[in-house]
């Protein structure tokens, strides 16, 4: 199991203040899954006309090891700040050293109500050019 906290303190641009707090719990089911649970809220003090204003975000997060060349990775993230949700998953095959195939999946949606932003699969492919 791992955990972390963390804050911030001090200046923001034109004489604001910041207050950042982040945390983190995860734990690990050797060797194939990990799970992890992040969440940042961060506190902004501005002066006039800007103001204050206070964020949050949500992600939690989870990776499984089929095997040394088969990954599978998740993870959902909430934003308060742009008031956004954002669902991806990648697939990752490493067919040789520093090869990889990589197909992604990802998903982004407005809150209040909710409606698709955009969404998208991806394929990227590297390939190492060594002899």
């Amino acid at each position: 199991m791992t955990y972390s906290l963390s804050t911030r303190v001090g200046g923001y641009y034109a004489n604001g203040h910041l207050l950042s707090i982040s945390g983190n719990v995860g734990y690990r089911i050797q060797p194939y899954v990990n799970i992890d649970f992040s969440s940042t809220y961060n506190q902004i003090k501005l002066p006039s006309p800007w103001g204050n204003n206070n964020f949050l975000l949500l992600g939690p997060k989870l990776d499984v090891t089929f095997s040394n060349k088969l990954f599978l990775t998740t993870f959902f993230q909430y934003n308060e700040q742009t008031k956004n949700i954002n669902f991806n998953t990648r697939f990752q095959w490493r067919y040789k050293p520093v090869s990889d195939l990589f197909i992604v999946y990802t998903d982004n949606y407005y809150i209040g109500p909710v409606f698709v932003k955009n969404r998208a699969v991806v394929l990227k492919f590297t390939y190492w050019w060594n002899k």
